[in-house]
């Protein structure tokens, strides 16, 4: 016969859940600021990846996207609890 103790049994409790991320697609929109004007202009993660030549659309400014930059930009977002797809 069974024992009431035996079947009522406990869950196990877990110390720590596991870390979440979430999952942002390639083609997300990444605001960025001009360094001439300091307006915002929108790239998407993929078009970063290309290391592209940035231009502004509203002073005309342009300068090259570096590796450096897009590390950061990866990184940064990673520490935040962000997952970044490989493609779109």
């Amino acid at each position: 016969m069974a024992n009431r103790q035996n079947a009522l049994q406990q869950a196990p409790e877990f110390t720590h859940a596991a870390p979440m991320a979430t999952i942002l697609p390639s083609n997300t929109a990444m605001p960025m600021a001009c360094d001439a004007c300091d307006q915002d202009n929108t790239y998407s993660i993929g078009f970063l990846r290309r290391l592209p030549k940035l231009t502004c659309k509203h002073c005309g400014d342009h300068r090259q996207f570096s590796p450096i930059e897009l590390t950061i930009i990866e990184n940064t977002l990673k520490n935040m609890g962000y997952f970044l797809t490989k493609s779109a």
